[in-house]
């Protein structure tokens, strides 16, 4: 199974749409599992990832984020993996 992490803020309303999206598509992806992980809390693990902005998924090295992740290039990273 393959981790994909998710790094968010609940304050943040691009990365409460960025979640919702990328739930719909969870399901279309068994083999990949994701986790959730909030920014504001989680400052050291995001800067050791190389996270700059949220919302952003990060798998190893290969990084998706923007102001506006959406469902098409979400899947397009999913599938990449």
């Amino acid at each position: 199974m393959k981790t994909v992490t998710l790094f968010h803020s609940q304050i943040c309303p691009r990365c409460q749409v960025s979640k919702r999206l990328l739930a719909g598509l969870e399901p279309d992806f068994p083999e990949v599992r994701v986790e959730r992980v909030e920014y504001l809390t989680n400052l050291g693990r995001a800067r050791d990832a190389g996270v700059r902005s949220i919302p952003t998924l990060v798998y190893g090295e290969r990084k998706l984020s923007g102001i506006v992740l959406t469902k098409k290039s979400m899947r397009r990273f999913l599938e990449a993996l």
